[in-house]
């Protein structure tokens, strides 16, 4: 089934490239002062790379998910509902964890530990349709790698 895409889902795409783009940028360019204490240094926040990275493809995966899922509802596809309502979710939670995450912010930890449950409720939704749908195959995957991501940082 050839899909399309609104200008809508084009842009917001574009927003979250330029936020793995930015995200990586900061990760991989070390941006320490000479003159920061050694005490600042030791209250920095580590910023989880690979859990961005995860959540990235994650977000990317779902509004391609989440597309379909509407075009399939409004051929009748009740049976959707579920799986867009799940998909909507991880997507806005992990777009702010990607976000919140790139600025080293205290509650990133706390934030990967709800984006690790609606990326979970997310994978069994999408799992019932992997079968019919890539899409869905898809964020499935993205999820469960996110899954992985998530439970990695929260043991850190």
């Amino acid at each position: 089934m050839e899909q399309k895409i609104s200008r809508k889902q084009i842009l917001g795409l574009g927003a979250t490239t330029m936020a793995l783009l930015a995200s990586s940028s900061v990760l991989g360019h070390d941006h320490g002062d000479k003159k920061t204490s050694k005490k600042k240094k030791a209250d920095k926040i580590s910023v989880p790379g690979s859990a961005i990275e995860a959540s990235s493809a994650c977000i990317l995966k779902g509004r391609v998910c989440i597309n379909m899922c509407v075009d399939m509802l409004a051929e009748g596809h009740k049976e959707m509902a579920d799986c867009l309502r799940s998909v909507e979710e991880t997507v806005a939670l992990c777009d702010a964890f990607v976000v919140l995450s790139s600025l080293g912010s205290a509650s990133t930890k706390k934030l990967a530990s709800i984006c690790l449950e609606s990326c979970e409720r997310c994978a069994v939704q999408c799992d019932k349709h992997a079968d019919h749908h890539e899409e869905c195959k898809a964020c499935s995957e993205a999820c469960k790698s996110c899954i992985s991501e998530f439970k990695k940082l929260l043991a850190a």
